[in-house]
């Protein structure tokens, strides 16, 4: 198997590079961040690298999930797992929020945006934040409940409703065989990205961890899922952009 060993021979020290020269967050030392979720398992799933970056770099992280995962009528259980999950991150389980409304439950489609997006409001305003985090319009999945978080915080940042100096970060979707091409993507990441978010073999253990504490989800392609997403090993995000459509009714 000398090509296997090959293989890891080259991707050891790009991993080095890109782990030293990644492009964090700008969000200052003490800061405060919120992350939008839909779902509890996407914060471990795809903001793994991330949230464990913000904690190491001493930002407060707050966790707001917008459903249980009631989907399949174990929502109590997942709510568990989902404390569960961000505690072995690093996160005090005070620093979660999971709501739970029949109007934004989840499933396949998408929520009311402007409602939502003064539920986040009323979120950042009181945790005091200084950043947000979400997922973008592709939703990495493309599942509607993801897109509908972004929107909402779109539809914020449109209207100029977010507070002053409030910044807002979305995790990028990327194509489908980049996503699944596991640690391969720290070179297209590195040159295409904004802001770049390495993991560290520690880290990689710790979003492993993490993810077991979401036993019901723990599916057979999970476990691929694990192995092959980038998403274990890297985060690239981008600031929200304007959008002339999502104005205020």
């Amino acid at each position: 198997m000398w090509y296997l060993s090959l293989i890891v021979l080259l991707i050891l020290p790009i991993w080095w590079f890109c782990y030293n020269f990644q492009r964090k967050l700008p969000i200052k030392d003490g800061g405060r961040c919120l992350l939008i979720i839909a779902h509890p398992d996407d914060e471990t799933m795809f903001f793994g690298p991330t949230l464990l970056k913000l904690i190491e770099s001493n930002v407060k992280v707050f966790v707001l999930s917008i459903t249980t995962g009631n989907f399949d009528g174990i929502g109590n259980v997942r709510k568990k797992e989902l404390s569960n999950a961000i505690q072995m991150l690093g996160l005090s389980s005070d620093n979660l929020t999971i709501l739970d409304m029949k109007e934004y439950s989840d499933g396949p489609n998408k929520w009311e945006i402007e409602k939502l997006s003064k539920i986040i409001l009323q979120y950042m305003e009181t945790l005091d934040c200084d950043a947000a985090i979400t997922f973008d319009s592709g939703g990495i999945s493309g599942h509607p409940n993801h897109i509908s978080c972004f929107l909402a915080l779109q539809f914020l940042y449109t209207n100029g409703l977010l507070p002053i100096n409030l910044q807002v970060f979305i995790l990028e979707t990327v194509k489908i065989w980049r996503k699944y091409s596991s640690i391969f993507d720290l070179i297209p990441s590195f040159f295409l990205s904004t802001f770049f978010i390495v993991s560290s073999p520690k880290s990689i253990l710790t979003i492993y961890s993490a993810m077991k504490q979401h036993y019901s989800q723990l599916v057979w392609f999970r476990f691929l899922y694990l192995i092959f997403s980038r998403y274990i090993f890297v985060n690239s995000l981008k600031r929200i952009p304007l959008h002339r459509y999502c104005t205020k009714k």
